[in-house]
């Protein structure tokens, strides 16, 4: 396995040669960023590659990962939310979480529950009856759970495609090693881009003429 912090390494010798210097346009927390970006890239591809070799729509486990002790808010009667570590991957309907799951207090776990899609959430009230299911919905970063229970006492457990935790540079990559070219390549393109813009060292309040 790869850091976080080794992979944005590896992708700053590339794009300057050798290690870059403190005062470098391009800096780790740059190269941080695009790389959730280029995760997502890459999760699409896959999610179209295995439409072409299965016929069926899926993104590979590999990009999973699974975050925990996630807390629960009310947001208005019968209706909870929490906040996702990212803004979910717009594959499918609903595939960017795979899986969201209750703790109580004795890390009793619930079962997985069920995710509705925009169009569902305008009829999802003749679908409570359903036995010991539970219905959620993703807007954004956040969460919805549809419940007249008070899931405030409980954590949640999500798992999402993502490359894991962005915040922590020390933290394993979590991307297919297949996939790992595509990842770079498209960092590489967004930051010779960057790279190879003219820069306006006048503070004269006007944009650098672009010929």
């Amino acid at each position: 396995m790869i850091t976080r912090a080794q992979f944005i390494e590896q992708i700053l010798r590339q794009i300057y040669g050798t290690y870059p210097s403190d005062d470098a346009s391009i800096t780790p927390m740059l190269v941080n960023q695009y790389l959730d970006q280029a995760i997502a890239f890459a999760a699409k591809t896959n999610y179209t590659d295995n439409i072409k070799l299965d016929a069926i729509g899926y993104v590979n486990n590999s990009f999973y990962t699974t975050f925990k002790g996630i807390a629960i808010t009310k947001d208005e009667t019968g209706l909870w939310k929490l906040e996702l570590p990212q803004v979910p991957v717009g594959i499918g309907a609903n595939e960017g979480v795979s899986t969201l799951v209750l703790k109580d207090d004795k890390n009793k776990i619930s079962l997985p529950l069920v995710p509705l899609t925009e169009n569902q959430k305008t009829y999802f009230q003749s679908m409570q009856n359903l036995p010991f299911k539970t219905l959620y919905y993703v807007e954004g970063s956040y969460a919805y759970i549809i419940s007249s229970l008070k899931l405030s006492d409980y954590t949640a457990t999500v798992t999402l495609v993502s490359g894991g935790d962005s915040t922590d540079l020390s933290s394993n990559l979590n991307v297919p090693g297949d996939y790992i070219p595509a990842v770079i390549q498209f960092i590489q393109q967004q930051l010779m881009l960057m790279k190879q813009t003219p820069k306006d060292l006048a503070n004269d309040g006007t944009d650098l003429a672009q010929n």
